[in-house]
């Protein structure tokens, strides 16, 4: 590995030597923040409000909803339906890999589908530690090349996740709430605008690292996005459909419900306030069931759920992946707790 591989970015600290990477100083705190979005830029404190957020909202809803109940609820739940939501969880996890994959083809053609994996359970991983799930972007991190240009590409991902989830959540707002509508016009109306605005903005703003990403993000052709959406959209019926077994585990779902799944994770991509959006998610499902005359009690842990096979699995694995790299970075080999960890995962770390 030599140092042209990497492209050197105002304040990085990933790569602290500028001719060679005989030895470096990599550590899981330097990782961090020499992602593009940095969890702890604006001071320890920040971090460790948001996990109070997201403890004191877990809190409430659980006293809310009564512990004992909860408790009752889990102990009824068809092992059968939460058995098909894993493999559901599998086919989605299936689709993102594939709609990544094919943004890395278009800037990189010679990226092989191993390293697509990696780079995209390694963002999972950055995502459980950024608000919002923003250290998504920073998932071409160990990649080879210009760091700029993958944070556009995976900005081009979220973005065409983004649109699909809110798109679904407008029409599920759309059938729910009939009276409504000459309102949801106006929302609809006025996030075009500022996305148009917003997108003036940055293109303008001169030439620093925020406008090479956003050149990135528009160097995408109109297939790319086409297929990017084509992928979300498919990926949230998948979402969607898991949550419905998951709740469905619990008992009958009134078919009104059906339109409110996609209003929970609307709300929840729009309101990233905690750690790992714990408690935002949960509370959102409990207030969209609530509100429809839905079990509240089902929501609630079927979002745990969601959670636990969407985003905590894939994280963790993630991990094992993104501590790897650094072993390999800081020429560390043959550790006993890493040879631990990587001899029961081969199919991740092999090649």
């Amino acid at each position: 590995m030599t140092a042209k591989h990497y492209e050197r970015l105002p304040g990085e600290n990933l790569l602290r030597s500028t001719l060679t990477f005989r030895r470096l100083s990599l550590s899981p705190h330097s990782l961090i923040r020499s992602l593009p979005v940095k969890p702890l830029q604006t001071g320890h404190w920040l971090p460790i409000l948001k996990i109070c957020l997201a403890a004191i909202f877990l809190g409430s809803l659980g006293v809310y909803l009564k512990p004992d109940r909860l408790w009752d609820a889990w102990k009824q739940m068809d092992l059968g339906w939460i058995a098909l939501a894993g493999l559901l969880a599998l086919l989605g996890l299936l689709i993102q890999l594939v709609k990544w994959k094919q943004l890395l083809g278009f800037y990189r053609p010679q990226t092989t589908w191993r390293e697509g994996m990696h780079s995209l359970l390694i963002g999972f991983a950055l995502g459980l530690v950024s608000p919002g799930r923003l250290g998504e972007l920073g998932r071409g991190v160990f990649l080879v090349g210009d760091r700029a240009t993958w944070v556009g590409a995976a900005g081009v991902d979220r973005l065409c996740s983004l649109a699909a989830t809110l798109s679904a959540a407008w029409v599920g707002l759309w059938v729910i709430f009939p009276g409504a509508r000459p309102g949801l016009v106006l929302l609809l109306a006025s996030l075009v605008i500022l996305t148009l605005v917003g997108a003036k903005i940055v293109t303008g703003s001169g030439d620093g690292w925020i406008t090479r990403v956003w050149k990135t993000v528009e160097r995408a052709p109109g297939g790319i996005w086409a297929k990017g959406l084509t992928w979300s959209i498919l990926f949230n019926l998948v979402f969607f459909t898991q949550f419905y077994i998951l709740v469905r585990s619990w008992g009958p779902v009134p078919g009104i419900a059906l339109w409110g799944i996609p209003v929970i994770f609307g709300l929840k991509s729009i309101l990233p306030i905690s750690f790992m959006d714990l408690g935002v998610r949960e509370g959102a499902a409990v207030l969209v069931f609530g509100m429809l005359e839905a079990d509240p009690l089902a929501a609630f842990n079927s979002a745990i759920l969601i959670f636990a096979l969407n985003v905590l699995v894939p994280g963790a694995c993630g991990s094992i992946l993104v501590f790897q790299n650094i072993f390999k970075l800081n020429g560390v080999q043959n550790l006993p707790v890493q040879s631990k960890i990587l001899s029961i995962t081969p199919w991740m770390t092999k090649g």
